[in-house]
């Protein structure tokens, strides 16, 4: 293991249980003082298609920001696991993953994705296009104020964005809790750097 996938992964393992510690209902709290704060941002007062995440581990849940999408006539999409061209199977997935994104509406069947996350059943309908997003609102373990972001270290978020290119969009946003913010993020070549980060404590632009 590398010196700095060695320091991800000490972090990783105390900011986990940070989050995971807090009680129920001050979690809840400040999910909702986080929402107050991207629904005051432009990106979220024009963005009409959105990605969200569904909530595992601790993670700041984004399901006030869903049910206030729906209100507002956005239409809202959630991350597939999909493995590599011409492979299936959990390991593929976990080695070369990318997400798709597929629409999210009210009472839209979820089943268990390859990960065990719930994810949207095949509907006929085509997976949104990254580049049709306007914005995708991220998990995350920890966040520093330039941006950097530590995932869970399955890569999918990096891979995903990491054929973006020369496109503008999706405006990419971190939703975290206050105590996940650091220092300094250790940083490899490959990782994709959040646009915005929201808390319940402040907005950070990256």
């Amino acid at each position: 293991m590398s010196s700095i996938a060695a320091r991800k992964q000490i972090l990783r393992t105390r900011l986990r249980a940070q989050r995971r510690a807090l009680r129920p209902r001050t979690a809840r709290q400040a999910a909702r003082l986080a929402m107050v704060r991207v629904m005051r941002l432009p990106v979220w007062r024009h963005a009409r298609c959105i990605a969200v995440y569904l909530a595992a581990d601790g993670e700041t849940t984004p399901h006030p920001l869903v049910e206030q999408a729906w209100r507002a006539g956005k239409r809202v999409y959630l991350p597939v696991i999909q493995p590599p061209v011409g492979k299936t199977g959990r390991r593929a997935a976990r080695r070369g993953g990318h997400l798709v994104f597929r629409r999210y509406k009210p009472g839209t069947p979820l089943r268990p994705g390859l990960l065990g996350i719930p994810e949207p059943l095949r509907n006929g309908h085509p997976a949104c296009p990254l580049s049709a997003l306007d914005l995708l609102v991220m998990p995350l373990v920890g966040f520093d104020p330039a941006g950097h972001r530590l995932g869970m270290g399955g890569g999918f978020y990096d891979r995903t964005l990491g054929v973006r290119g020369r496109f503008r969009r999706p405006v990419r946003l971190g939703l975290a809790h206050a105590c996940q913010k650091q220092p300094l993020i250790p940083s490899d070549p490959w990782d994709q750097p959040l646009d915005v980060c929201v808390t319940n404590r402040e907005t950070i632009f990256c």
